[in-house]
């Protein structure tokens, strides 16, 4: 007769073919914390188990009816609720993916443009962190492939269907497969905005297997890094500079078969081969003292802008910024 508080043992096979038992607390669900009792809007039908947690998610219906998102029996987003951030687009809450504490609470207006959107996806949150997300009033019209794409990656196959005005609901995590999302949505047809879209239940994380996120960096040059290529005198100016001046030429190039160049007091430091001058925006940065302290290459055609942003707010005051374009620079 086994002991009352003895642990069953389950035998796996490891990659050395040995028999291993696991662990109690590897095979033991995960017991989590919650309000016994729902916030008021919060209740749903089913009863989850201790190791999962309910929730309650409900898009805007046209302009007077709010959206709600409710997770692990609290209400976390309502138009009643103290400093209530909820507004047109998307309405977003975002959790720890182990703690399933909140992480952040926001509102993207996706219908005027995306950037905030996609770079909360992409920086802000660490693989494996949860999304819930709800629309309101009107979600698409600003979303551009970039965002559709990394909401994929949060786990949505219904994304790239949304239309103008309909309703969405989504919870998914970040590196989770492609229709592992828990998501439904509602068309508009004939109305003038769709009915709310509505999803409740019980959830167990992670919803599917995470495969870490990468995205591709930018190729960003500093002192002591930036290359220089041909030494041109003035940079080709038949006029000579004044004192406080210095010489600056910038080629676009004719063709994609060309090479854009910038060439500054009298060198190139952008060029082929020369600092990743290619498709896209090439920059250089040149200080009060006429100094290259930065270059920066980003292919805005293959990648969205958001490394580029980031590349212009983290730059000093009163630096000169010179920039040229190649082949193709719009998204």
């Amino acid at each position: 007769q086994p002991h009352e508080n003895s642990h069953k043992v389950e035998l796996v096979h490891n990659q050395n073919h040995t028999i291993k038992p696991l662990k109690p607390d590897q095979i033991e669900p995960q017991r989590i914390q919650r309000p016994a009792a729902p916030d008021a809007g919060c209740e749903i039908d089913e009863k989850c188990s201790d190791d999962a947690i309910p929730y309650k998610v409900v898009s805007g219906d046209g302009i007077e009816k709010y959206p709600i998102i409710c997770f692990n029996n609290k209400l976390l987003l309502h138009k009643n609720l103290k400093d209530a951030k909820i507004g047109r687009g998307v309405n977003l809450v975002a959790f720890d993916g182990k703690t399933y504490d909140v992480k952040l609470t926001e509102t993207f207006d996706t219908y005027l443009e995306e950037t905030f959107f996609l770079r909360t996806l992409k920086l802000n949150l660490n693989d494996g962190d949860i999304i819930i997300l709800a629309s309101f009033d009107e979600m698409t019209y600003g979303l551009k492939e970039a965002s559709l794409s990394i909401l994929e990656k949060y786990g949505s196959q219904l994304i790239k269907i949304i239309k103008f005005r309909d309703s969405f609901v989504m919870i998914g995590q970040k590196g989770l497969a492609r229709g592992k999302a828990i998501e439904t949505h509602q068309p508009k047809s004939n109305r003038d905005f769709a009915t709310a879209a509505h999803i409740s239940g019980c959830a167990k994380f992670p919803l599917g297997q995470i495969t870490p996120l990468s995205f591709p960096s930018s190729e960003i040059n500093k002192e002591g890094k930036i290359a220089v290529g041909t030494s041109i005198k003035n940079c080709g100016l038949i006029e000579m500079c004044k004192e406080n001046e210095f010489a600056v030429h910038v080629y676009t190039g004719k063709d994609k078969d060309d090479e854009p160049k910038i060439c500054v007091d009298g060198k190139y430091v952008m060029a082929k081969g020369i600092n990743d001058a290619g498709r896209g925006i090439n920059i250089v940065v040149v200080s009060n003292g006429k100094e290259v302290i930065r270059t920066g290459h980003f292919d805005t055609w293959q990648e969205d802008s958001t490394n580029l942003e980031i590349f212009l707010e983290n730059l000093e005051d009163n630096v000169i910024l010179i920039a040229v374009t190649f082949d193709e620079a719009s998204t």
